[in-house]
């Protein structure tokens, strides 16, 4: 009998303030009717409060006044029992049934997790690890291992560098450490499959070594306009058999990123020293993402040789052809 009593009292309540000489004008209730029937996917974060659900829901479109939804769980006595999750529900469904569905905790909880382009391997298995909590570091790195997958494009391959496509995925906890690593492989799959190789087939490059320039010019530009220019340099040292002297590929060889090279760094002797080494790396240097295979793949028609940073603060390159060019740029940047 109390809760019907209360009930009542929460309804005239609600009743009088839509009735009463503050109502909304009539034009803009009627701008804010809600489309009904469409599905809305909406995220319920851990400690989010009642107001905070029934705001979203009115924002959303879920219900057409979040203050009366609030009052409808509270009538329910359901206002502790709202679980945290990512449901889908629909545009002006009956308040008993979304009431129904975010306390019942029937949700798929989603985890979403990004990969930056140019991201190493390591990267990418530490950004996992880190994300998805339901995966250890061994298992992804076990997941990792290149003879765990059957891609054409992994024959030969004893590393998964420069496969592990970057973009934003969800998984859920039924995923395995393979079943994610599985995704970004048939993303790269998916992606790669639309390119046009006929460049590459004119100068005699394979998909891979496409792949290893497209990780050079991920790991060298900063500015969009700049990639294709980039590009070109590699593709007219590798004509002429000029060792590209990219000093990424040092730093890959080293994991050394956020420090100055050394000039017994700039020595190391390794197949990814290309100060050292003409040709191309081993293995790609990083993940690289679509716009930088496709500039790998469509280099501009310029006869640089050269680049150099020019302006630290946009981390822009002045181009030329000639050494003594070249070193005039850089005497001038530092």
């Amino acid at each position: 009998m109390k809760k019907i009593i209360k009930f009542v009292i929460l309804l005239l309540a609600t009743i009088f303030i839509f009735t009463s000489c503050s109502v909304i004008p009539s034009q803009e209730v009627k701008d804010n009717e809600i489309e009904k029937g469409l599905m809305v996917e909406i995220e319920i974060k851990e400690g989010m409060s009642l107001t905070d659900i029934s705001n979203l829901l009115e924002e959303e479109g879920i219900v057409e006044n979040g203050f009366v939804f609030r009052l409808y769980v509270q009538q329910k006595e359901k206002e502790t029992e709202l679980l945290p999750g990512t449901y889908t529900l629909e545009t002006g469904a009956e308040m008993e049934e979304i009431l129904e569905t975010i306390t019942s905790g029937l949700t798929i909880i989603t985890y979403k997790f990004t990969i930056p382009e140019g991201y190493t391997i390591i990267q990418v298995k530490e950004r996992i690890a880190e994300k998805l909590p339901f995966i250890s570091l061994p298992q992804i790195e076990n997941a990792l291992d290149a003879e765990n997958y059957q891609y054409p494009f992994l024959e030969g391959r004893e590393s998964l560098e420069g496969f592990l496509f970057p973009k934003t995925y969800e998984v859920t906890a039924e995923y395995s450490a393979k079943d994610i690593v599985e995704m970004m492989l048939s993303q790269y799959q998916f992606e790669s499959s639309a390119l046009d190789y006929s460049f590459a087939e004119e100068k005699g490059l394979s998909q891979y070594e496409i792949l290893k320039i497209a990780a050079l010019i991920e790991r060298e530009a900063y500015v969009p306009e700049e990639r294709e220019l980039i590009s070109a340099v590699i593709h007219n040292r590798l004509e002429i058999s000029m060792p590209l002297g990219i000093d990424a590929t040092i730093r890959y060889a080293l994991d050394k990123w956020g420090e100055d090279l050394t000039i017994s760094d700039l020595e190391h002797d390794s197949g990814y020293n290309t100060r050292i080494y003409p040709g191309l790396t081993p293995t790609p240097i990083c993940n690289p993402g679509i716009a930088s295979i496709e500039a790998a793949l469509n280099p501009a028609d310029v006869d640089y040789l050269y680049f150099v940073v020019t302006d630290e603060e946009k981390h822009t390159h002045s181009f030329s052809k000639t050494l003594q060019d070249h070193e005039e740029y850089t005497n001038n940047s530092n």
